[in-house]
């Protein structure tokens, strides 16, 4: 049986692709505020670097962070390709669909992240976060399966629709476990502190660094009066503000969303979560202090 042979045509845009995914790997893909990211962050292990630094989010298996230079790869492979073809060896078939089914399943994992970090910082949401090279990664990706890998179209399709799915899948399945632990060692741990919304917030608007240090990464509970509620079905968010426009924001979970909706704006309650830490809006000249993994506490 002969095997199909790819034109020049093909092989040409088989190189065009792989030189796209190996140089949008360097380029920012998303953009976390003023913090650009880029895919090498994830191989070289300062994506989650990043994201605990102005965020708070750690990784969450820290013990397997090692095996995200499997990463490396992408661009690797898009070489591979690119050498291959130039060099008129036998036409790289494998290996530019695994390059690209790699690069999909890492931009999905990027969209997603950047998406969670909108509870954070508000300015952070999609697709506004997500950079050119992103797309480019994207389309490159999909274009190189599709034209290295000389099989039945229903074989290319599946190496474009399994990273997308097995990445979504895997995210959602990590973060719903992460907060379930999260969420039940809120209710079960002492509050390292229980302050004011008001004085909390003016801590944080004196001096943010002194702040971070003393309230990032500790339960704390905080009493205020609600200045803005959005509850959902399965998720919530409550504000208590100052005078200023600086306010705290409290993320709560599905078992907790419904008894958010219960109260309305002007109610008093009191807080139980996770402090994220502070952002401060150069724009507005506000400080906002995220919380996460939130239960009421009345």
């Amino acid at each position: 049986m002969t095997t199909h042979q790819p034109s020049h045509f093909t092989k040409r845009l088989s190189v065009l692709f792989a030189a796209g995914i190996l140089l949008s790997f360097f380029l920012p893909w998303v953009n976390w505020g003023s913090v650009p990211v880029s895919a090498k962050d994830m191989a070289t292990g300062n994506f989650y670097n990043l994201s605990e630094t102005n965020f708070g989010l750690a990784s969450p298996f820290p013990e397997m962070d090692f095996a995200n230079a499997v990463f490396w790869l992408i661009p690797v492979l898009s070489l591979v390709v690119i050498l291959l073809v130039l060099l008129k060896k036998r036409h790289a078939t494998l290996w530019g669909a695994m390059a690209g089914a790699l690069a999909l399943s890492l931009a999905v994992v990027y969209a997603l992240f950047t998406n969670e970090l909108n509870m954070f910082d508000p300015a952070i949401s999609l697709p506004g976060a997500l950079q050119p090279a992103f797309y480019a990664a994207v389309i490159a990706s999909i274009g190189l399966i599709l034209c290295s890998w000389q099989k039945k179209l229903v074989w290319k399709l599946l190496f474009i629709i399994a990273p997308i799915a097995l990445s979504y899948l895997a995210f959602s399945q990590i973060k719903k476990s992460q907060l379930t632990e999260k969420v039940a060692a809120t209710q079960t741990l002492t509050a390292a502190y229980k302050v004011d919304a008001v004085a909390l917030i003016q801590e944080f608007v004196t001096t943010d660094s002194a702040a971070n240090a003393k309230y990032r990464e500790q339960i704390v509970e905080v009493t205020g009066i609600i200045s803005e509620l959005n509850a959902k079905d399965s998720t919530a968010t409550l504000s208590m503000a100052d005078s200023t426009g600086s306010y705290v924001i409290f993320d709560f979970e599905k078992d907790q969303a419904a008894k958010v909706k219960a109260f309305k704006p002007g109610d008093r309650v009191a807080v139980k979560g996770l402090c994220s830490g502070s952002i401060f809006s150069e724009i507005m000249g506000t400080q906002t202090i995220s919380f996460k993994h939130a239960i009421l506490n009345n």
